[in-house]
């Protein structure tokens, strides 16, 4: 049985997050995008590209960065984790915070040159923070929504 109120009510619990870590700045994690990537490796076929981009959209408009950065970078790096989710399934959760790290950097470095193409200096390097902590809290988005689609029986 699929049940998309958890999904979409977890989505939407993850752009509370972002929004309510904002004082922590850019030691706070990319919540939305983690639970993005934690939901395309567990359901697949739940999230279209679509969807990613609207959800990318909402950040944009939550964060205040130019409209469609966020949303294309999801949709890229989205794209990257269902090709690569039948192998990511099989790796320890170690080994995947080492996967969001990579794919986090390639988000920070990718939002960076367009921010320094655009001129509009939203974004600065400090923003490299955000990879880290994004790897450490993944553990911790792994088993609680692990938890979640267990309990409502999610497949």
């Amino acid at each position: 049985m699929n049940n998309p109120l958890v999904i979409i009510l977890s989505t939407f619990f993850s752009v509370i997050l972002t929004i309510s870590t904002f004082p922590l700045g850019y030691f706070s994690p990319d919540w939305i995008f983690l639970v993005i990537i934690y939901w395309i490796i567990a359901v697949p076929s739940m999230y279209g590209f679509f969807v990613i981009w609207l959800i990318g959209i909402i950040t944009d408009v939550a964060v205040g960065s130019t409209l469609g950065m966020n949303a294309l970078t999801y949709v890229f790096l989205s794209y990257v984790v269902k090709k690569l989710y039948k192998s990511l399934r099989y790796f320890t959760v170690i080994q995947q915070s080492i996967i969001i790290l990579v794919l986090m950097a390639i988000k920070i470095t990718f939002l960076l040159w367009v921010d320094v193409m655009l001129g509009t200096d939203i974004y600065s390097t400090s923003m490299f923070w955000t990879i880290i902590t994004s790897a450490f809290v993944w553990p911790i988005i792994f088993y609680s929504l692990r938890y979640f689609r267990r309990r409502y029986n999610i497949a």
